[in-house]
């Protein structure tokens, strides 16, 4: 029998391509509720734009639940665990780890980079068109781009690759797979990454990766789990979510008869709107960001308390009717506003140029090589990975 007097149980129904009307209905009735999560913690869900952009951005909220005991979405072992992970830090320590990586993903780095994923993004184009009107464009280009950008960013040989997929679901929660499964591919990953800082070591070089080996033997010391930590949560970030979303975006462009295909066909001066719409409206899985209260903190809506658990509906601050009216609508022309979809303040995700340069320049080379791009399959009849935070499109069988 259920208690009535129990706070909502979240997450909410989930679907892979629409949002739970409930987010909606509490943007209207209860923007600053109380939710039981699966592992029986309570948390405060924020669902408004205000209150998300806010969250994201106060520093008193904090990223570190490494404690034992710490709010949990769900029991069992999680990187929430690892103190050495990056996005578990805070203060001082965030910004020092922070600091050594940050000049690989600056816009001028970025932009230097333009060229090469340009070259890599036409070479996987035209193994698509010489292979002949149809493919999976998900395995065949979705993957492999960011997989082949943060292999060379990084320094890692060509031959280990194919190995990463699996690697970084299990890292991100990007597949269904059981507790064992995970942990396995998890040792194989960081396994192999502390055998290539030794070979690296060994041999170096000119890539990221050697500048970060240096510099842990520097002044600025990166210990060595931080190094392994860091190597690996940047090839599982450089890779799963990208693809993720590119293979989202295809399908939403594609959709009831790929009429926003047409229209970015007809103006591909649209794209870089087009992505950040794009990125406003497809959700990756059910991963909602958590934090901790340090401190009271008093918010749009309401005040969390010290020591309270906050979940930051990032999806649903997305879709505020106050900011972006008729937010269900996908809209390649509309008017910009500034995204919460890399997150805000000193958590905002390093790898957001290179993630964007990905996917505008990889929809700009098939959109010029495949205008008559369509689904080769009913929409309805797609699979996904099933990861407990992040799902991607199993396949993308496309046609033109």
């Amino acid at each position: 029998m259920t208690d009535i007097n129990l706070p909502p149980a979240f997450p909410f129904p989930y679907h892979e391509r629409r949002l739970a009307p409930e987010f909606a209905d509490r943007r209207k009735s209860c923007p600053f509720g109380t939710v039981r999560l699966q592992s029986g913690h309570d948390a405060v869900l924020l669902v408004r734009n205000a209150d998300v952009a806010a969250a994201l951005a106060d520093t008193r909220l904090s990223h570190n639940m490494t404690a034992p005991g710490s709010p949990r979405f769900v029991e069992g072992p999680s990187y929430l665990d690892d103190p050495t992970m990056f996005a578990n830090m805070e203060g001082a320590e965030h910004r020092r780890i922070r600091r050594i990586i940050a000049s690989a993903f600056t816009p001028q780095s970025i932009a230097n980079w333009h060229p090469m994923i340009e070259q890599v993004a036409t070479e996987l184009a035209e193994a698509l068109d010489h292979g002949g009107n149809r493919a999976d464009v998900m395995s065949d280009f979705c993957i492999p781009l960011p997989v082949t950008i943060i292999r060379r960013l990084i320094g890692v040989p060509e031959s280990d690759a194919p190995q990463f997929r699996a690697w970084s679901n299990a890292f991100v929660s990007g597949a269904k797979m059981t507790l064992e499964q995970r942990i396995q591919q998890m040792t194989e990953f960081t396994g192999y990454v502390a055998e290539l800082i030794a070979y690296k070591r060994a041999h170096p070089g000119t890539d990221l990766i050697d500048k970060l080996i240096s510099t842990r033997d520097g002044d600025d010391r990166l210990s060595e789990p931080e190094l392994v930590t860091l190597v690996t949560s940047t090839i599982a970030g450089g890779n799963e979510t990208t693809s993720n979303s590119l293979g989202r975006h295809l399908l939403t462009l594609l959709d009831d008869d790929g009429a926003l295909w047409k229209q970015l066909v007809a103006d591909q001066d649209l794209i870089p709107a087009a992505v950040d719409e794009l990125l406003r409206t497809t959700k990756l899985g059910a991963f909602f960001p958590m934090r901790l209260a340090t401190e009271d903190v008093d918010l749009p809506s309401g005040r969390i308390l010290e020591g309270q658990a906050v979940v930051v509906a990032v999806a649903s601050g997305l879709r505020d009717e106050t900011v972006y009216p008729d937010p269900e609508t996908v809209k390649l022309d509309r008017p910009q506003v500034p995204t919460l979809a890399f997150g805000r303040g000193p958590h905002t995700c390093l790898g957001i140029n290179l993630a964007l340069a990905e996917l505008r320049i990889g929809l700009r080379v098939l959109v010029e090589r495949f205008p008559s791009l369509r689904l080769d399959c009913d929409a309805d009849e797609l699979r996904y990975t099933e990861g407990g935070l992040l799902s991607s499109l199993v396949s993308l069988p496309l046609a033109w």
